[in-house]
């Protein structure tokens, strides 16, 4: 059997082809096209899956959809997203357009929730049951692997880490998806920049003030290669992130009472500034039963959210 995996991200559409046995065979990276709508779009990813069905026709197909936002994952329905600039469309039919297009009926999932089985596919190797995964980027996502199988709650909303609040929701900054306090607005890529922007202000003879003045697009990488140089800002500004990261996972470990928690996604390269914190948090939890057998993990694998989703629906595929 032959998985295909589709990734969607703001910025860029990551596609792979993979075996049954986890070997990639293929993988594509396409930019998000904003300019001919949300319908266009779909049909670039058909063409790809169309692709593939030529390229193996004696294969069996199944293919998985990571879509970022509220996914109504029973009926393949994107239903929100704050980070997605289509403007044509406020619902996507994505299982119903894709098979349509193709004649194959795609898991279509949140796409951190697909990387959560990537990764106790591939980085866990399914050793352990419960597992929370927190993807780190433009947003903050999380997927739940509980008693070793996909949670996706009733909706499909399960593992919406974050969005839990972590400050005040009427004096909070703002998140993207329009509350105030969320996790999001604290450690996803655009709070991390709002807090630079912040501590330049009062910083302006700081190495990350300079490296931030030179460079016309602002890059979370700065913080990293300011961090580097011993930049008390930029160490700080990673510091603050760890603490606050560290509030939302110790909410979540209370909760769930898990065995692992994996980070992946952009942010999560600048690890070894932030882990200490996160882990300073964690460690001062009055509570610590849950705490202390809890595994910590980064996941180095940057393909982990499409290896997901393929993945997960041929696991499906076989449990029919």
């Amino acid at each position: 059997m032959i998985g295909i995996g589709v990734d969607i991200g703001g910025t860029f559409v990551k596609l792979y082809v993979m075996t049954q046995a986890g070997e990639i065979l293929r993988k594509d990276k396409v930019e998000t096209n904003y300019e001919h709508g949300a319908e266009a779009f779909l049909k670039q990813i058909a063409t790809f899956i169309n692709e593939v069905k030529a390229q193996y026709p004696d294969e069996q197909i199944a293919v998985g959809v990571g879509a970022p936002g509220d996914v109504d994952h029973q009926n393949g329905i994107l239903r929100y997203n704050p980070n997605l600039k289509f403007k044509d469309v406020d619902e996507w039919a994505v299982a119903d357009i894709l098979q349509q297009l193709t004649g194959l009926r795609p898991y279509v999932a949140n796409d951190a929730t697909l990387a959560a089985w990537g990764v106790y596919e591939k980085t866990l190797n399914h050793q352990a049951t419960n597992v929370l995964v927190v993807t780190l980027g433009t947003g903050v996502g999380g997927g739940l692997i509980i008693n070793k199988e996909l949670f996706q709650g009733s909706n499909g909303t399960a593992g919406e880490i974050g969005h839990t609040k972590i400050a005040s929701t009427k004096t909070g900054p703002q998140c993207g998806c329009g509350a105030r306090g969320c996790l999001e607005a604290f450690v996803g890529t655009i709070g991390i920049k709002r807090r630079v922007m912040e501590g330049v202000l009062e910083h302006p003879q700081s190495i990350l003030a300079r490296m931030v003045a030179e460079e016309k697009d602002f890059k979370i990488e700065l913080v990293s290669r300011a961090a580097e140089k011993g930049c008390p800002l930029a160490l700080k500004i990673w510091e603050q992130t760890g603490f606050f990261l560290g509030i939302g996972i110790a909410n979540a470990v209370l909760l769930l009472d898990i065995d692992a928690v994996v980070l992946t996604g952009g942010v999560s390269g600048a690890a070894k500034y932030f882990l200490p914190e996160l882990e300073n948090v964690l460690h001062h939890q009055q509570i610590q039963t849950p705490f202390k057998k809890l595994k910590l993990m980064v996941s180095e694998d940057p393909n982990i959210g499409g290896v997901g989703a393929a993945m997960y629906a041929i696991h499906r595929e076989l449990k029919k």
